[in-house]
Order: C-alpha cells, then structure tokens, then sequence
C-alpha cells in the first residue's frame, strides 16, 4: 500500500513536458497538432494555414517593413504594430512547435514546486503557449501581452481545454500589484522600444523573493523588430530590483528584491557604466584567456 501511495505521489510530481502539455488527440506531431488548432480556430483549411505558418517569421518581418519601423521609431507606434498585426499567430506557431526553451521551463516548473511557487504570468505570451505548459503542471496563470489577436487565440485556446486562465491586456491595464510568484518572458524584451518599464512593471507585480526568468536575443538582420540589445535590458535589471541567481541555457534566472532609492541609484549607474564600456571587453578577455564556457558553467551551477 505503501509502494502505491509513493508511486501516485512520483506520478503526481512529474513535471508534464512540453509537447504533452500543448499537443492535442489524435496528431503524429506537435506541429501537426498546433497548425491543425490553428486552422480550426481561424475556419481555414490546413494546407493553407501550414503554409503560412512556414513563411510566417517572413511575413512578420515584411509586415514590420511596410510600416517603415525601425529601432528609433515612436514607442506608439511599434506598440501599434504589435497590437495589430495578424503575422504573428502563423510565426509563433512555427516557433512553438520547435520551441528552444523546453528544458528550461522544465527546470523552471520543478523550482517553483520545490519552493512552493503557485501563480504564474508569462509576460509577453504569445499564443499562450507556455501558458498552457505552466497549466497542465497545475499552475495558476496569467498572460500578459498587448496583441489582441494573439491574446484573443490563447484565451480559445485554453477555452478548448477547459482551463482557467486570467488574461491581461497591457493596452488596457497594468500588472496588478505583488500578485505573482514566477514570472517568464521568453523571446520578449528585444522587441521593446522600452524595455525599462517592461521591467519596472514586472517588478511591481511579482512578490518579494519571487522568481523572474527570461532572454535576450542577439539582433539579426531577419528578424529587424529585434530593436532592443542584450545591454540595453540588462544595465536596467539590477536598478529595477533583481538579483541574478543562475543561467539555465540562454535563460537567466533572477529573484525578485527590495532595493532602497540609494541602492537602486547605484545599480542604475553601474548597470549603465559596465554594460556600455566594460562587458563586451571584458567577454573578449575571458574568450582570450579560454576560460568564459568555465566560468559561465561555474555560475550555472
């Protein structure tokens, strides 16, 4: 009786993975899965939506181009572009179904059981996507974002499921106060023309020791609504109360702190100062002297 209760009990704490938790009945792949759902929700065949869905990073970036956005654009109207456009339900459809971040969110779903973490926002959400991972591991959760067709997709989405989900529109509404354990933004903050007061809002609405995980990625000449650098967000984490606990592949890990306004003047400074003249030196001189890949392990822990 024993040995049944124990099995129930490693069955229950079983982290749900990411195709299980997205993957509908009845489909050989997750990608045939999400295009199938995807053509269900807009009325249109298959063929057609899996085509778009191929050329939808593609599309993403002529509809960006045609509007003749750029990083030095008006904040109003890249928020404009994002809350508009249609390019992204086919892109991040693509995108989920090989998402890069499986084995982080599997890492992140077993440290906040471990500390007892309960509600979850991913900011910046997408289709809801990791959303939908973070419910079917027994999470409350909140989306975030300032797409209204994509926010429109991921509440059906989670409708056909039967599962509860708060959705937040950031063109509406703000982040409600100390109200969140964990927060994720994947794939988010290099397309904000602000990315200060993305974090700042974060901040705001996650608890005091609470935990926050997200990228930064690189520019690419493909991908030109990839405004903001890696620079230009972290200089800002550490002033907005973060405190860097671990990297889990591209993905670092920060708790939520308390700073005072002294304190938080500091870290404006010194973010600002080391991320503009001595990080990218300081790189080179850890890959000059072969030991950046032994550092960063050591950090990862």
């Amino acid at each position: 009786m024993q040995a049944v209760a124990e099995k129930s009990h490693q069955e229950l704490s079983k982290v749900v993975g990411w195709e299980a938790a997205l993957s509908r009945p009845g489909y050989a792949s997750l990608s045939q899965s999400m295009v199938a759902e995807l053509a269900e929700y807009l009325g249109q065949s298959r063929a057609l939506v899996e085509a778009a869905c191929k050329a939808g990073a593609e599309s993403v970036a002529q509809d960006w181009k045609q509007r003749q956005l750029h990083k030095g654009s008006p904040a109003a109207e890249v928020l404009e572009f994002y809350r508009t456009t249609n390019s992204y339900l086919f892109d991040l459809t693509t995108f989920n179904s090989e998402y890069p971040h499986t084995g982080t969110l599997m890492a992140l779903a077993e440290m906040g059981r471990q500390r007892g973490l309960t509600s979850v926002l991913d900011f910046g959400s997408g289709i809801g996507s990791v959303g939908l991972f973070f419910a079917a591991n027994g999470y409350e959760v909140s989306l975030a974002d300032v797409s209204e067709p994509l926010q429109e997709y991921a509440a059906w989405r989670f409708k056909v499921r039967g599962l509860k989900v708060r959705i937040i529109n950031l063109n509406r509404e703000e982040l409600p106060k100390d109200a969140f354990d964990l927060v994720t933004a994947f794939d988010v903050f290099e397309h904000l023309p602000q990315p200060g007061s993305a974090l700042r809002s974060i901040a705001a609405g996650l608890k005091v020791g609470g935990l926050a995980a997200f990228n930064v990625t690189q520019s690419d000449p493909d991908y030109p609504q990839h405004i903001a650098s890696y620079e230009e967000v972290l200089s800002q984490v550490s002033a907005r109360g973060f405190r860097r606990r671990q990297f889990l592949d591209y993905t670092e890990v920060f708790e939520r702190v308390e700073r005072s306004p002294v304190s938080e003047l500091w870290h404006s400074w010194w973010g600002w100062f080391w991320y503009r003249f001595l990080y990218r030196k300081a790189l080179a001189g850890l890959e000059m002297l072969g030991v950046k890949k032994t550092i960063r392990k050591w950090i990862k822990g």
